[in-house]
This record gives C-alpha cells, sequence and structure tokens, in this order.
C-alpha cells in the first residue's frame, strides 16, 4: 500500500510557518542586540563626559572663592569710604561758596557806602588824603579804633605815610598827652583791591591807591585815663590830615 502524498499546500504552509519564526528570532535578536548596544554607548558616553575632583582641587576652588569674597568686600569698603569722602567735600564745597557769596555781599555793601560819603564828603585836590571816618571806644583796658581813609582822585603812585594816635587825659592826677600804640592792627582796602600794606614800615605804616580801612586795639599806659585822641595822617614829618575825638565812657 502506497503512502498517501502530503498536499502542496500544506507543504508550503509549513515553509512558510519555519520561515516565519525564523524571521521573529532574527527580528528579536536584532532588537536585543541593538538594545545592549545601547546601553553600552550611553554608559560609555556617561563614563566619558565623568570628570574626577581631586580633594585638592576642590580645596584650591574653595579658596579661590573666598579670596575672591573677601577682594569684593575690601573693593566695597574702599567705594563706601570714597563716597563719604565725595559727601564731605561737597558740603564743605557748598559751604565755601556760601563763605564767598556773603564776602562778596559785604563788600559790595562797603563800596555802595564808600561812594555814598564820597558824595557826600567833596573831594580835596588831586592826591590829598582825607580820613573820611573815625570811631574810638573803650575795649578792655585798651580803646578800639576804627579809622577809613580816602585818597582823591588817581595817582601813578600809592600814597605811604604813617598813622599816628595821639590821646590827651590825666594820669597820676595831672593832665599829659601820650603817643599810642596798637596791640592788635587789622588793615585792608575794602574798596581798592590793588592797594597793599607797606613792607617793613611797622603797625602804622600806610600804602595805598585810593581807599584804606584800619582796625585795631590801642594799649594805654597803666593809669592813664584819655579824653581825647587825636587821629593824624603823615607823610614824612607833616601832617596830610588830622581828626580829634572826644571819649565818653
Amino acid at each position: 500500500m502506497q503512502p498517501i502524498p502530503e498536499p502542496k499546500a500544506a507543504r508550503s504552509s509549513g515553509l512558510f510557518l519555519r520561515w516565519l519564526m525564523l524571521l521573529c528570532v532574527l527580528a528579536v535578536g536584532l532588537a536585543v542586540g541593538a538594545a545592549a548596544g545601547y546601553r553600552h554607548a550611553r554608559q560609555s558616553a556617561a563614563a566619558t563626559d565623568t570628570v574626577v575632583v581631586t580633594a585638592e582641587q576642590v580645596a584650591a576652588q574653595d579658596a579661590a572663592i573666598r579670596q575672591s569674597q573677601a577682594e569684593s568686600r575690601f573693593l566695597r569698603a574702599q567705594l563706601d569710604t570714597a563716597d563719604g569722602e565725595i559727601s564731605v567735600e561737597r558740603a564743605a564745597r557748598q559751604e565755601l561758596e556760601l563763605q564767598l557769596r556773603s564776602a562778596q555781599d559785604e563788600l559790595g555793601r562797603v563800596r555802595d557806602r564808600l561812594a555814598f560819603f564820597e558824595q557826600l564828603l567833596p573831594p580835596g585836590p588831586e592826591g590829598a588824603v582825607d580820613i573820611r571816618g573815625a570811631e574810638i571806644q573803650r575795649e578792655g583796658q585798651g580803646l578800639k579804633y576804627r579809622v577809613l581813609l580816602m585818597r582823591s582822585g588817581r595817582s601813578e603812585t600809592p600814597f605811604t605815610g604813617m598813622l599816628r594816635f595821639q590821646a590827651a587825659g590825666v594820669l597820676k592826677g595831672e593832665t599829659v598827652s601820650v603817643d599810642l600804640a596798637p596791640m592788635q592792627l587789622k588793615a585792608d582796602t575794602p574798596a581798592d583791591p590793588g592797594a597793599v600794606p607797606a613792607a617793613g614800615g611797622g603797625p602804622l605804616a600806610l600804602q595805598f591807591d585810593q581807599y584804606q580801612r584800619s582796625e585795631g586795639v590801642l594799649e594805654l599806659p597803666q593809669g592813664f585815663v584819655p579824653e581825647t585822641v587825636t587821629i593824624s595822617v603823615l607823610e614824612g614829618s607833616t601832617v596830610r590830615a588830622s581828626r580829634n575825638i572826644k571819649l565818653e565812657f
């Protein structure tokens, strides 16, 4: 009895299933291999990017950071100090500006008064020296004085002379006349900045072009009671101007 031959369609179906299983096995193998390769590649990349830092390097970085912070604090302190100095200098400058404006205003007022007095008092001959104002009052053990001098017109050379104070009064029951010397002296020329004090001429020396104001304190002899003071402007031995002031105490 001869075997019954397997149908051709059945053989073809079995062959197809075997090939299909083989392809599935290959696909699974390829997927597993790809996954393993990807994992290995990631591990390799991670190992390549990893930087190993030693304890010494960490300590050096910490020290550098602390040094940078200390320098930053030092610079901040210097900046604060500079800001404070700038504020002080700004305040000082503003104070000086106020003082300068006040001095300029006072100078303007003095010039206005001098111009007014000049109009009231007719000037003398060209170059003549006048005592335009004089004031004397008691101050402690001395006499405080203020004298304003003016020279008429303009001259190519300044006036050079002396300012003398002579007092008449009572000393030890007798009427006497004495020369008074200044204990303190302040001389300036508010209306004529070009005038300067005489050099080496003593405290009573005069040298000015047009105006000069002299202030100071005259020393009184011990026990002397002054009644009048005569102020004289001398040029050499010649009296160019004089004024007598009666004292009231």
